[in-house]
């Protein structure tokens, strides 16, 4: 790792191929570890625990009230997990080859806290990411895949194809609290 990178890590700037988000607010978990809410719907646990993560501001509720709003990697969206509780709120029509509008065929990005649930029907298709993920993910007929909100895509038809798009969100955190 270079110096400069090391200090951009120090200061909890993300690295590359990392998907970054914003904390939304923090809870604390069954065993009384401090968990943080992601505007992509994950929690992530942060600890205080040099050297192998440096967190101090965790430790107290200044600390952690000065952290809404800031920017922090998200390992999840970068693996593409779906978040649990999400819940249908939109769908497109079912496409085919010769129906699917040109935007899907361009890069283009979901709203933010939106997931895309692309599911194939028939056929098989490719879904491209832009970085920071880079991948091609190739999804055929019975299968889904998961697009994070906000990230960059486009899909690839594969010949004849049918397949929609279902537009998925986290309800509000009804215990949601301030640090």
């Amino acid at each position: 790792m270079t110096l400069e990178r090391e200090a951009k890590y120090a200061r909890g700037v993300t690295t590359p191929n990392t998907v970054a988000r914003t904390i939304v607010g923090f809870a604390r978990d069954e065993a009384g570890e401090h968990v943080a809410w992601l505007d992509c719907g994950h929690r992530r646990h942060i600890r205080h625990r040099p050297p192998l993560s440096s967190y101090p501001w965790i430790e107290d509720e200044a600390g952690r009230a000065a952290h809404v709003g800031a920017a922090i990697e998200c390992g999840r969206c970068r693996q593409r997990s779906w978040p649990e509780g999400v819940e249908a709120y939109r769908s497109t029509a079912i496409f085919d080859e010769h129906s699917v509008p040109a935007g899907l065929l361009a890069e283009h990005r979901t709203r933010k806290g939106a997931w895309g649930r692309l599911e194939v029907s028939a056929g098989a298709l490719a879904l491209c990411f832009a970085a920071p993920l880079d991948e091609r993910v190739e999804v055929e007929a019975g299968g889904w895949a998961a697009i994070p909100p906000e990230l960059v895509h486009h899909v690839e038809l594969r010949g004849p194809v049918k397949f929609r798009v279902v537009f998925c969100r986290r309800p509000a955190e009804p215990d949601a609290q301030a640090p």
